[in-house]
């Protein structure tokens, strides 16, 4: 039960920060879309690819319909409460976890909670045009912005509060290292031949990036691509450096810290022993692959916690 505990509130962080993060892509892809000729094709099943499903196999499956492909992904992440990477499915993850721990959150996240989920039931019901998707899109990503922001100034600060935190930010690092290997793999295939400089100017946009990366650019003597950026420039919230900051700031008070301290050097050390500009796409490829098997490993690590731990959160729950 008290594992239980912990487990919901590390997922009710990872999802609503899964939220976020979809919706962010989506508008990624509308942002590339409208910078790219009109000619130009793109990959729609590489938007599931991303989140770890097989999107052509996906689409393989579905019997016939008048819908076009682009139609079907956007079900797929968006309206489809079955789908295991909706934006729906995800909702309902997240609100389920949030009512398991209502006594460790504040009212009115819960309160901010139930009105995200009946924005998302009245609102994602049906695919419409683009236009349409960027503006329901920018909203799930604002609604859950104000879901952080009651938390942040009401949540009492305790184990719950840190775990909540740290669920956050390994969902933020795990899906900026799988947007990224995809963007690498779509442009180029791995090989031993020193790597091209990256931009990325969509995927900084959807980040809310783009205008912090051209000031840090300007600052640098030499020129900065946006793999080095989302890597290693630790003042940018959504860089692997900050999400692993993070989650060692909010795990030092937390009674199994030196286990996730432990991974999150480790994973910090990756990036102290590269010198990124002179990986091939090869190595680069190589390189988000360990991040993501670190993120896993950091993951089972918070999850399996010392007992001494589940008598901490016994005392949360019962006060």
């Amino acid at each position: 039960m008290l594992l239980k505990s912990l487990d919901h509130i590390f997922w009710l962080g990872r999802y609503l920060e899964r939220l976020d993060d979809t919706a962010r892509l989506i508008n990624a892809t509308s942002h590339l879309l409208i910078d790219s000729h009109k000619d130009s094709q793109f990959s729609w099943p590489l938007l599931l690819d991303v989140l770890g499903q097989n999107g052509a196999e996906l689409l393989s499956q579905l019997p016939p319909s008048d819908l076009t492909v682009e139609q079907q992904v956007m079900s797929f992440l968006i309206t489809d409460a079955d789908s295991e990477v909706s934006i729906r499915s995800a909702c309902s993850a997240l609100k389920q976890n949030a009512r398991t721990v209502r006594q460790l959150i504040p009212r009115d996240m819960w309160e901010e909670l139930n009105s995200l989920d009946l924005f998302l039931q009245e609102h994602c019901q049906q695919l419409q045009g683009r236009q349409h998707r960027y503006r329901l899109m920018t909203e799930v990503s604002r609604r859950c912005q104000m879901v952080v922001g009651v938390l942040d100034g009401t949540m009492l600060r305790s184990d719950a509060f840190d775990l909540f935190n740290i669920g956050r930010h390994v969902e933020r690092a795990d899906m900026t290292t799988r947007i990224m290997d995809v963007m690498v793999l779509q442009q180029l295939q791995p090989t031993d031949i020193k790597r091209p400089r990256f931009r990325w100017t969509s995927i900084l946009n959807a980040l809310g990036g783009i205008e912090s990366y051209h000031y840090y650019l300007a600052h640098q003597n030499t020129e900065v691509d946006a793999v080095d950026y989302l890597l290693t420039y630790a003042d940018f919230p959504r860089s692997i450096a900050y999400c692993l900051h993070r989650v060692a700031a909010s795990a030092k008070a937390l009674p199994h810290s030196a286990a996730i301290l432990q991974r999150v050097w480790q994973l910090q050390d990756l990036l102290k022993t590269q010198n990124l500009s002179e990986l091939t796409t090869g190595q680069l490829h190589q390189l988000i692959d360990q991040f993501q098997t670190g993120i896993i490993e950091l993951h089972e690590v918070i999850s399996t916690p010392k007992p001494e731990f589940s008598t901490d959160l016994s005392q949360q729950m019962s006060a």
